[in-house]
């Protein structure tokens, strides 16, 4: 993998990891009005595999922090993200969605609080 690419999985994966934090209730408050947007509508299954990809995105996150807390050597450090964006690839990937249609779900949960609300119920009875 060249440089330009792994630093780009790396940003990409940072991104998702943050916009995880402001999902679930009492990481982050979201004071913004939605902006209204025209965006796709979301099957009940594709939704549904985003959940699962979330909960095991989110479990591999805080296995990285945990990991990554424990050593100083940027070597090291960098190895363990380049693992930690592998494996929530996978994670997308074994819920049967590709990482597209993962970030486009997860940006309309994002922008829609109904569609949120949703989200995070059904986070709350996977996890």
């Amino acid at each position: 993998m060249t440089f330009f690419k792994s630093n780009c999985l790396m940003i990409f994966f940072a991104a998702i990891c943050m916009f995880a934090l402001t999902i679930v209730p009492g990481f982050a408050q979201d004071n913004q009005p939605a902006q209204a947007e025209p965006v796709e509508q979301i099957n009940d299954a594709d939704f549904e595999k985003a959940v699962l990809a979330y909960a095991k995105i989110q479990s591999i996150h805080e296995q990285f922090q945990q990991s990554v807390q424990g050593t100083e050597d940027q070597a090291e450090r960098k190895e363990l993200q380049d693992q930690a964006n592998q494996e929530m690839i996978n994670a997308i990937e074994v819920s049967d969605l590709d990482v597209e249609t993962y970030s486009s779900i997860m940006a309309q949960v994002r922008s829609d609080q109904d569609l949120r609300t949703k989200f995070i119920d059904e986070l709350q009875k996977v996890q």
